[in-house]
């Protein structure tokens, strides 16, 4: 069977790649005869990344951040064209392709006019004008908060073979902007079903962490966020900052911990790069032993970092995947509502935080109980990560059986 894997983002986002790398374990394990492509924005980054052949997306859109408005409005407008026009067969990938499934993840949404959304659909949009099967894996979709994405939305959504989603708040967010579609599942996230690498360069390093630190070792993921719902948007973000600090200070003096910062996304721009956010909450306390890892890890061996950890707190949502997957406790804070659905499958709900309304006395009281529980939630992790990862490979299967109509 042909795989035309579409929608991939970037390799330097390791949730992202994490998505991909997991999507194909899963569909080699289902699909042995299985061969894979995948339709991404970073061609010459991404073939590195992955052991598949990797080709640009069709329309690709630049992350330039200095291009003009007029040249952004053209672009839209040339995608909507597309999406609105028939049998646009301009790509070969999608002749060779006997399914064409969206990557994972978490971008079918808008919160304004966005071109972005756009450009994902398009892509879902040229499988059609090939009359090849699709499929959305794993996707957590919404919300919209514009009225002609969600239309454009709603128009290419209903003509999808099958949609896989991670969250019931996804279902009801299709429902909102009037997705008729009926064949939707809610299933695990495929980044679960990642399988890790054992990393000499982690191993060396947790041995000098070990040498040189007595207290637990517990991981930390920051991102920069623009609160988009908040009028107020500098205030959020200081209050977001302060917290991360505070927590920090306040795990070195009360367990003796070592906090590490782990950049989980570098990339494709400065306000996707964690590095710059780190060293921001850094330089702003005096710690006594916490540090930002700067290393570029590929996704199995920062997974396989992550199970080294005591305890773990995420921002960004794989990063928490990674850690409980490996049955490491976590406190969760949710910037988009993809983290609560994902740790409420875990019957975690009570251990996550929403970052619009984040206070350092909240997370605070969070991670102390997340630690007071270490190995109640260690154990119950270890009964319940065996059930997502079946669950997880549902869109997998559905694609192998494909295969048998084909």
């Amino acid at each position: 069977m042909n795989i035309l894997i579409i929608n991939a983002h970037s390799s330097k986002n390791k949730g992202d790649a994490g998505i991909i790398l997991s999507m194909i374990d899963s569909l080699r394990k289902n699909i042995p005869n299985s061969h894979i492509k995948i339709k991404t924005r970073f061609p010459e980054i991404d073939k590195k990344t992955y052991d598949v052949l990797v080709r640009e997306c069709v329309t690709n859109i630049s992350v330039d951040p200095d291009e003009s408005k007029v040249t952004k409005v053209k672009s839209a407008l040339n995608m909507l064209r597309l999406i609105y026009s028939k049998n646009q067969k301009i790509d070969d990938d999608y002749e060779w392709a006997d399914v064409v499934v969206s990557c994972g993840g978490g971008f079918l949404l808008s919160h304004r006019f966005s071109p972005a959304l756009l450009q994902h659909l398009v892509q879902l949009k040229i499988a059609f004008d090939y009359h090849k099967p699709v499929v959305i894996y794993a996707q957590s979709i919404g919300p919209f908060y514009n009225k002609i994405m969600q239309k454009v939305s709603k128009r290419i959504l209903n003509q999808v073979d099958s949609i896989f989603i991670r969250e019931n708040i996804s279902k009801q967010w299709l429902e909102k902007i009037g997705c008729t579609n009926k064949n939707v599942t809610v299933v695990s996230d495929s980044a679960f079903c990642m399988n890790a690498q054992q990393s000499d360069y982690v191993d060396q390093l947790f041995l000098k962490l070990k040498n040189n630190h007595e207290g637990p070792i517990i991981g930390l993921t920051a991102r920069d966020w623009n609160f988009p719902e908040m009028e107020n948007k500098a205030l959020h973000r200081k209050r977001y900052v302060e917290s991360m600090q505070k927590v920090i200070i306040h795990l070195e003096k009360k367990y003796g911990a070592k906090v590490l910062l782990m950049p989980q996304v570098l990339g494709p721009n400065d306000f996707n790069d964690d590095r710059i956010i780190s060293r921001e909450i850094l330089s702003g306390i005096n710690s006594k032993f916490s540090q930002l890892i700067d290393y570029d890890f590929n996704p199995r061996e920062l997974k396989y970092l992550y199970s080294k950890l005591d305890m773990f707190i995420g921002t960004r949502m794989h990063s928490n995947i990674f850690s409980l997957s490996s049955h490491v406790p976590t406190v969760a804070i949710n910037y988009e509502h993809k983290t609560r659905g994902i740790m409420e499958l875990l019957e975690l709900g009570e251990y996550v935080l929403e970052i619009n309304h984040i206070t350092s006395y909240d997370l605070i009281s969070k991670v102390d109980k997340c630690w007071a529980n270490n190995n109640l939630l260690r154990s119950q992790l270890k009964i319940q990560i065996p059930e997502v990862l079946n669950n997880a490979e549902t869109p997998a299967k559905y694609i192998a059986s494909l295969g048998a109509f084909s």
